[in-house]
């Protein structure tokens, strides 16, 4: 509610245009929306004056306005749409971080006032406070960790089991010539200390397969993001999955899946979401008749004994899986709620995204209500 006590400006992410005498439009830089309104002459000078400096009251008064009903309601109005801020009340807020991170965080921080209802301070104290697991360190798990850092992530535990090879240089996108043979969650916590040395880092480099008990690392997180793709990031993601559903905590499957890198997975809440064995009741019936086809003549034998069929990529296909992620995460830490769109990939020739969403399964043993 409006208390024309305290004092408003327009949010930073916003720009006004006049459109003759009587037409006002608000210009949403970050989502492109717009807020076209007819108004009086009086309600231009009122918004003309927001420049979180005065009170409202005496930006009435400087205007000749009486302070009515009628501009309580629209004032009201434009705070429901996230066009004005309080800056008296954020003011108050600002006490939760730090004027180091406020600096830091400055263009962040306009843009979640832009987009999200939550005050943005809030959101960026979540950030910081939230423990994210980081299943595998390759090109897609350490992106999202490098992003997530950037963003105000303070706490992060990494897994994964592979050293960095020559090879990791084409698509990762913190190694270089010296991390060769060093584990690759090693040197990703070298790294993501240079970003921040605030952050709490605990780096493991360890085979998560069947047998792994998880606990020791589940009790400790808020959120868990899996990309561990051997031997399949399905298979990976219903074991971390159920884990995840018992304790209640919420994971992203990210990385490459049916061996395309432009792809981006699913959001998993518990008792929200559809669980993961829901989606994978949801493959095994839609892909029952479905084999994968290997070109085994063009891959070495030395890859066939080790089963390691490697499929073509680029840093920018990592890079769009990683990008497309860390919004998702981030829209989730400041809203508490799923994204709309669930597994995405992006089609190359049409640059567009086709989603797969589905629905929860009613007869699911895990989330299921019957």
């Amino acid at each position: 509610m409006i208390n024309p006590n305290y004092v408003y400006s327009i949010n930073q992410s916003i720009d006004v245009y006049r459109i003759g005498d009587d037409i006002i439009e608000f210009y949403f830089i970050n989502s492109r929306r717009r807020v076209t309104l007819k108004v009086t002459l009086s309600v231009i000078d009122i918004i003309s004056s927001l420049n979180g400096r005065n009170t409202i009251l005496e930006i009435c008064i400087t205007n000749s306005v009486e302070y009515s009903t009628d501009v309580d309601a629209f004032l009201n109005y434009l705070m429901e749409e996230n066009i004005i801020s309080c800056i008296t009340t954020r003011e108050k807020e600002k006490s939760i971080l730090s004027v180091t991170d406020i600096d830091r965080y400055d263009r962040q921080l306009n843009y979640f006032d832009s987009v999200f209802q939550k005050p943005s301070y809030e959101i960026q104290k979540r950030l910081q406070d939230e423990v994210v697991l980081v299943l595998g360190a390759g090109a897609i798990g350490s992106g999202i960790a490098i992003q997530l850092v950037m963003s105000g992530v303070r706490n992060l535990i990494l897994i994964d089991k592979d050293d960095v090879t020559i090879d990791s240089l084409q698509r990762h996108f913190y190694f270089n010539v010296s991390d060769i043979g060093r584990p690759k969650t090693h040197a990703l916590k070298d790294y993501l200390l240079s970003i921040d040395s605030s952050l709490a880092c605990e780096s493991y480099q360890k085979l998560i397969d069947f047998d792994t008990t998880m606990d020791q690392w589940l009790d400790r997180s808020s959120f868990v993001i899996n990309t561990l793709d051997e031997p399949y990031i399905g298979i990976t993601s219903l074991k971390v999955g159920r884990a995840c559903y018992e304790k209640k905590i919420p994971m992203f499957v990210a990385g490459g899946f049916d061996a395309h890198l432009m792809s981006t997975g699913e959001l998993i809440i518990p008792d929200v979401s559809p669980c993961v064995d829901c989606y994978t009741s949801h493959f095994s019936e839609t892909l029952k008749d479905w084999e994968p086809q290997y070109n085994t003549a063009a891959i070495p034998d030395s890859e066939i004994l080790n089963n390691r069929f490697e499929v073509g990529g680029l840093a920018s296909m990592s890079l769009f899986s990683i990008s497309y992620t860390v919004m998702a995460i981030l829209n989730y830490f400041a809203t508490g709620s799923e994204s709309k769109y669930g597994r995405g990939e992006l089609l190359f020739d049409k640059l567009e995204i086709k989603y797969l969403n589905i629905s929860k399964n009613p007869n699911c043993l895990i989330c299921g209500s019957i």
